[in-house]
C-alpha cells in the first residue's frame, strides 16, 4: 500500500469556556460530525483558566471553584468518550490566544470550534483570534449558545435595539414561534467508538488541574454534574415548577426556585434545555401554564441582558445604561457599606439576605432585589459597590444579570424601576417572611423573638444593631437626589 495515499483524518480542537457540557452544545456536535470526505475527524478539546483575567473582571472564589468542579466532570466524561480535556493555566486573555495558535501548530488542527460570550472583552478576544489563526490557515467557528435568539440581533422594525423588557418579551416570544427552540444532540457517544483516546504530550505546556473542591462547605450545596444537574432540571420541571409562580417570593420556601442559575451562569446546563423543559410542562399539564410561563419569563429575562450587553458594550465598563444618571451624587460611605456587606444594618430581612450571601454563596431574587435598593436608594451607595460585592460572592455570578438586576434596582438601567419606587425592608418582610422563618435561619440572634419581633425589633432589647438609617428621611434624600436630574 502507497502511505503517502492515507488519508489523514482532520483533527479540530474544541475550545470550552462557558459551555461546560456535552449535552446540547453547538460547537462539541459539529466538531464530531464527519469531514467533507465522509471521515471521521479526530476531536481534541482545551480550557484555558484565565485566572488573572477572572480577577479582574471580579469574580470571587465561589465562581472561580465552582468552574473548577464543572471543569473536572467535563474531562471525566469526555475521557470516557476518547477525547481528551487539555487544561492550561495561562493567566488572561491574550495567553489564551496564544496557547490556541500554539497547540492548533504542533498538534496540527485545521479548526478551532467554540461557543459564543456576549462579554466586551471576551468578544474582542474572539475577533483577535479569528485574525490570528486565519494567518496561518486555521479557521474558526463561533456559535451562539448562552441565548435563545443570537444575542444583538433582536431588533425593532427600525434597527434599534429594544430597550423596555415587556416590548422585547413581546418580540422574542413572536420570533420563538416562527424559530422553535431545538437542542443539539449528544455526538460523542460515537466517537468513543471511532477514535483511540489521543494520548497528548504534555510536558511543554502550562498545565492546570482542576479540583473538586468537594469539602468546601459551598461548594457542597451545588452540583457540577451534568448528570445530575440534568436530573435536577427534570426534578424541579415534575415536582417544583408547578407552584414557580407563587412560591418564588417567599425566601424560606426551599422548593420555590429552580436553583440552577450557577450551572447556567457556567454553561454546565443550556438555556435551550431550560426553556423546553418549561415548555413540555405547559403543553402535558395546561393547569401549570402559568407558574411554567413565570419561570419562562425569568430566561427571557436573562436573554433580555445578554442582548443589552451586546448591542451596549458600555455596560461591561460598568457605565450606567441611562448616561444622566452619572451625575447622580453618590454618598461615600464606606463604613455603611461594611456594614451593608456584613449583614449589620439593623433591618433583619435585609440582614438576613446579606449573611445568606456570605454564608451560601447565593442569595434568593427577590431579596437581592430588596438589599440592592436599600444600598442605592436608602443609603444612596454607587450600584457599582454592590454589584461587586455580588460578583465577589456569588457562585451564579453573572456579569449580564448582576449588571442588569442592579442598574434596574438603582434605577440607571434599561427598563429599570422607577426611582421614587422604593422596597421597603419591612413591608417586605410582612409580605413574603410573616412568620420570621428565613430571618431565624441565618440571625440566630432573632430566632427565639416572636415573628413580629424578628421582623422589627424593639430596638436596645437584644444584642442586634439599631437601624442605620431613618427609612423616611433615607427615602426623601434620595428622591432629591433623583430629581435634581431632571431640573
Amino acid at each position: 500500500m502507497n502511505t503517502d495515499q492515507i488519508i489523514q483524518p482532520e483533527r479540530r480542537l474544541v475550545w470550552f469556556r462557558s459551555d461546560l457540557r456535552i449535552h446540547d452544545n453547538p460547537a462539541l456536535f459539529s466538531a464530531c460530525q464527519p469531514s467533507d470526505n465522509g471521515q471521521p475527524a479526530e476531536v481534541i478539546a482545551c480550557f484555558m483558566r484565565p485566572e488573572k483575567q477572572w480577577q479582574q473582571h471580579d469574580w470571587g472564589s465561589n465562581k472561580q471553584r465552582y468552574t473548577e468542579r464543572c471543569v473536572l466532570d467535563l474531562q471525566q466524561t469526555l475521557k470516557s468518550r476518547n477525547i481528551p480535556l487539555l487544561t492550561l493555566d495561562v493567566s488572561d486573555f491574550a495567553g489564551q490566544i496564544h496557547y490556541l495558535l500554539k497547540l492548533c501548530q504542533v498538534l496540527s488542527i485545521s479548526q478551532i470550534l467554540a461557543c459564543e460570550e456576549p462579554e466586551l472583552n471576551e468578544r474582542h478576544r474572539d475577533a483577535q483570534l479569528i485574525a490570528s489563526a486565519g494567518a496561518i490557515g486555521i479557521k474558526c467557528h463561533f456559535f451562539n449558545d448562552q441565548s435563545l435568539i443570537p444575542m444583538g440581533q433582536l431588533l425593532k422594525k427600525d434597527g434599534t435595539p429594544y430597550r423596555v423588557y415587556s416590548a422585547f418579551r413581546k418580540q422574542c416570544l413572536n420570533w420563538l414561534e416562527s424559530h422553535p427552540v431545538t437542542t443539539w444532540p449528544d455526538a460523542t457517544v460515537n466517537l468513543s467508538q471511532q477514535q483511540p483516546f489521543i494520548e497528548l504530550n504534555a510536558s511543554e505546556w502550562p498545565l492546570w488541574q482542576p479540583e473538586s473542591h468537594s469539602a468546601d462547605q459551598i461548594q457542597q450545596q451545588w452540583p457540577a454534574s451534568e448528570q445530575q444537574l440534568l436530573q435536577t432540571l427534570d426534578r424541579f420541571c415534575t415536582e417544583g415548577i408547578q407552584q414557580y409562580d407563587t412560591a418564588r417570593d417567599y425566601p424560606a420556601d426551599q422548593t420555590g426556585t429552580s436553583k440552577l442559575s450557577a450551572a447556567l451562569a457556567c454553561g454546565k446546563l443550556s438555556v435551550r434545555s431550560c426553556w423546553l423543559a418549561a415548555r413540555q410542562v405547559q403543553a402535558v399539564d395546561p393547569q401549570y401554564q402559568q407558574a411554567a410561563s413565570c419561570w419562562c419569563d425569568e430566561l427571557l429575562w436573562r436573554e433580555f441582558y445578554r442582548h443589552l450587553l451586546v448591542l451596549y458594550p458600555d455596560l461591561c465598563k460598568r457605565q450606567p445604561f441611562k448616561p444622566e444618571t452619572r451625575a447622580i451624587r453618590w454618598r461615600h460611605a464606606p463604613n455603611d457599606l461594611k456594614r451593608w456587606q456584613q449583614g449589620k444594618t439593623g433591618f433583619p430581612l435585609v440582614d438576613a439576605a446579606m449573611r445568606q450571601l456570605i454564608q451560601t454563596g447565593w442569595m434568593h431574587n427577590r431579596l437581592r432585589m430588596l438589599v440592592a435598593v436599600f444600598l442605592s436608594k436608602y443609603l444612596l451607595i454607587d450600584w457599582r459597590e454592590g454589584e461587586y460585592w455580588f460578583m465577589q460572592h456569588l457562585i451564579d455570578a453573572d456579569l449580564a444579570s448582576n449588571n442588569g438586576g442592579w442598574q434596574w434596582a438603582a434605577s440607571t438601567g434599561t427598563d429599570a424601576v422607577p426611582y421614587f419606587r422604593l422596597l421597603s425592608p419591612y413591608r417586605q418582610a410582612e409580605r413574603f417572611d410573616a412568620e420570621g422563618k428565613f430571618i431565624a435561619t441565618f440571625l440566630p440572634e432573632l430566632a427565639d423573638l416572636p415573628a413580629k419581633k424578628r421582623i422589627k425589633p424593639d430596638i436596645g432589647a437584644i444584642l442586634y444593631p439599631e437601624p442605620m438609617t431613618d427609612l423616611k428621611k433615607s427615602r426623601q434624600l434620595a428622591m432629591e437626589e433623583f430629581k435634581r436630574l431632571s431640573n
